[in-house]
């Protein structure tokens, strides 16, 4: 009977932890640059990486449960100057979709790089997620992450990762209603600030555009098993967001722009040599700020 129990037990708590494993959605690593500061000033900042991967990491940010794989964050903290607890830094968040839900593989999603971040910061802080509550660090990487989750979400279901977009919303007013300028709703048509960012996604006529990130990592799948098949798939979603721009854009798309910034490199190597001119013509018009990249690719080099 007690070797029961004993077993009995321990199933229990393998299953809570898988539970609890599976509902949380992030794979999270943290690197913190402190290059700037003195020695002294970095004492009471040794712990920062740590204690935001284990933040991220235990964090849940959905009230659904996570299926699958957790989604692959880098997070690259660049702290600037310090005077006090007053912090001034950078921000890099990179993430990656896995290709099959294997882990170990990914195609960029999101790769941004903040650099208008001020918070305050102690020694061992204690790091609570409150959407509703705006703070000057968490809330900065919750609504990272958040938009991080959502797009991932995007790329396995139709428009799944509205629910991850409407809590980093909330964040992005919260921010605005403390006169946090990234979150500020005044910008500038093109200008990619965490408000216009989030802004567009949750407009409706960029559905479309979210739906096309769908057909390319449904595309990117069918490349890691079948690479012409996938390249001739990929090909068509391209002429797809080429004739978006065209006909449903009148001013430059800062979603687009996060959407080349992750897959600029990948995009180019893939279709490298390809003999397609309306696909190269395709990219440098969707693209323009990488028109160099395409034209080696084309050449193959």
């Amino acid at each position: 009977m007690t070797l029961r129990i004993a077993l009995f037990v321990l199933f229990v708590l393998f299953i809570a932890q898988n539970v609890t494993s599976s509902a949380q959605e992030l794979q999270a690593t943290v690197n913190v640059n402190m290059q700037t500061l003195t020695q002294d000033q970095r004492q009471d900042m040794m712990t920062m990486a740590r204690d935001v991967e284990n933040y991220l990491n235990n964090n849940r940010y959905l009230n659904s449960d996570w299926e699958g794989e957790k989604v692959p964050v880098d997070v690259t903290i660049y702290v600037n100057a310090r005077n006090g607890n007053r912090v001034s830094g950078r921000l890099s968040v990179v993430s990656k979709r896995l290709v099959n839900n294997v882990v170990g593989t990914g195609s960029g999603l999101l790769r941004v790089f903040d650099q208008d971040w001020t918070f305050d910061w102690s020694f061992s802080p204690t790091l609570v997620y409150q959407p509703l509550r705006y703070d000057p660090f968490t809330s900065v990487l919750d609504y990272y992450m958040l938009v991080a989750i959502g797009l991932d979400m995007d790329t396995y279901d139709d428009l799944a990762g509205t629910e991850a977009y409407k809590i980093a919303q909330q964040i992005a007013q919260n921010g605005n209603a403390q006169g946090v300028s990234q979150f500020s709703t005044v910008y500038q048509p093109g200008q990619l600030t965490r408000m216009s960012l989030i802004t567009e996604i949750m407009d409706m006529r960029f559905q479309p555009f979210r739906r096309l990130i769908y057909d390319y990592h449904d595309a990117m799948d069918t490349y890691d098993k079948d690479k012409l098949k996938g390249l001739a798939d990929l090909e068509l979603v391209v002429k797809d967001l080429a004739d978006f721009k065209k006909n449903k854009l009148s001013s430059r798309s800062v979603l687009m722009q996060v959407f080349f910034d992750a897959k600029s490199m990948e995009i180019a190597g893939m279709f490298k040599g390809v003999k397609s001119a309306g696909l190269w013509a395709d990219l440098r018009f969707l693209d323009p700020g990488n028109t160099q990249l395409y034209e080696a690719a084309q050449q193959g080099r």
